[in-house]
């Protein structure tokens, strides 16, 4: 796990609360140390297992992957 000193909690109280604003209740975040350069992960906990919906070096560019991946997904769905 990171050192706590390394993230800003107030930075991740906001990332959470963004999450629950853009995915409601189950919107979560979390940080994977297994990743050198996109560690903070947003998505969604539902049922102890977490989707990830986006993931970066930063909360911003974390979120700004979910909007990528959901625009992509949607492109996906419009040509079938």
């Amino acid at each position: 796990m990171l050192a706590h000193d390394l993230l800003d909690d107030i930075e991740t109280e906001a990332a959470l609360a963004e999450a629950r604003r853009r995915w409601g209740p189950p919107g979560a975040v979390s940080i994977a140390d297994q990743y050198a350069k996109s560690r903070l992960l947003v998505g969604e906990l539902i049922r102890g297992r977490f989707w990830i919906h986006g993931r970066g070096a930063t909360w911003e560019a974390a979120f700004a992957d979910a909007d990528a991946r959901a625009v992509a997904a949607s492109r996906r769905k419009a040509a079938h």
